[in-house]
């Protein structure tokens, strides 16, 4: 079965399940799942409860809907599941509890069921994106993240935001945007593939131990690239579509999965709309990676979007929606830009939608 077969099936079999009115709950309360909440918001599913093997989190509350235990999922009247869980292990497990249930319970891996929901959008996105690499690319990824696998051996290559070479050419007069700098090591790339020739780099980071380490990177970068005091600007929080505050749930470890939220529990962090921050400052390059936010950081940046033209390397890996619907977004602007995607990690993880005005010369195979 090729690809495009293999959607179609996927969008039948979706359109079934929505026509039935189930009740759909969603299995997985941990990270993954929160970086699901804003496709489901954008899917417009109606989510009834969710539901985990970990008894610590019965009878709590995520996005005003109940935590059940397992057991309780057959008393809901047509239950249908989305296995929402990223590890392969665990989501062949989670299947298999739930086809001994009795009665057994319908489900699907939540990939499989968004990409089958938004199975038209994909093949508009494939037609507009620019090489045939990155056709491929898209298609191969968005088949494993159906079925479950998470090894993207083929898929990979290194050089993760700067892969295109009109990405890596040094511009004096470039001003770069780094939403979401983790610990510095984009700024360390940058410095390389740039040469050490920028204007202005300005890096956003909520979390206050990434930041903590993103600050003792500027310094060592600063001495050892020569650069101005002011070159290198760290701001401590995140990016989104308003100017505001919002919760911050900090992963331990230097972990890159920490995340905004819109529930209690975590610290306060300030959030920036880009427009409001660079309204009276052109940038030449905006790059994002803030665990399912992008859609949000671009919604902040329509506006020095279409006056700017940013190249822009925004990561579209962190769930279905933003595998459909980032690049849609940008494309409805209407402003010319063309597409590229690569892809940056052997795992499912840094899949990068390459945005741009200019024609590319080479580097297209």
């Amino acid at each position: 079965m090729d690809f495009e077969e293999k959607l179609s099936e996927l969008k039948a079999k979706t359109e079934e399940i929505c026509a039935k009115n189930c009740s759909m709950i969603v299995w997985g309360t941990g990270a993954a799942a929160a970086m699901y909440d804003k496709a489901f918001e954008t899917a417009k599913l109606n989510i009834c409860a969710y539901t985990s093997n970990d008894a610590g989190v019965w009878g709590g509350v995520k996005n005003n809907c109940p935590i059940i235990a397992p057991n309780e999922i057959t008393a809901f009247e047509n239950p249908f599941v989305l296995i929402c869980v990223k590890n392969p292990q665990f989501m062949s497990e989670i299947r298999a509890q739930l086809s001994e249930m009795k009665p057994s319970v319908k489900n699907m891996f939540v990939d499989e069921f968004m990409f089958g929901i938004w199975a038209d959008i994909i093949l508009h996105n494939i037609e507009r994106l620019e090489d045939d690499k990155s056709k491929k690319i898209y298609k191969s990824i968005i088949s494993k993240r159906i079925s479950g696998k998470d090894k993207m051996y083929e898929e990979f290559e290194e050089n993760g935001y700067f892969a295109l070479p009109m990405f890596q050419i040094p511009d004096e007069k470039e001003v770069f945007v780094d939403a979401g700098g983790f610990v510095g090591d984009t700024l360390e790339r940058y410095l390389f593939k740039k040469l050490g020739m920028f204007k202005e780099y300005y890096v956003f980071e909520p979390d206050k131990n990434n930041y903590q380490a993103l600050l003792a990177r500027t310094d060592r970068l600063k001495r050892e690239w020569n650069l101005q005091k002011d070159a290198v600007i760290p701001i401590f929080g995140g990016v989104g579509k308003e100017s505001s505050v919002l919760y911050f749930k900090e992963v331990e470890n230097g972990s890159s999965a920490s995340h905004y939220t819109s529930e209690p529990g975590g610290s306060e962090s300030k959030v920036y709309a880009l427009d409001d921050f660079f309204r009276d400052k052109k940038i030449g390059f905006l790059k994002a990676d803030i665990e399912s936010w992008e859609s949000d950081m671009l919604l902040g940046a329509i506006s020095i979007i279409k006056r700017d033209k940013p190249k822009m390397a925004i990561a579209i890996y962190h769930n279905a929606a933003d595998m459909c619907y980032i690049l849609d977004w940008i494309d409805k602007l209407n402003l010319g830009y063309k597409f590229s995607i690569r892809h940056h990690t052997p795992t499912e993880t840094d899949t990068t939608l390459y945005a741009y005005c200019d024609e590319l010369s080479q580097g297209m195979e």
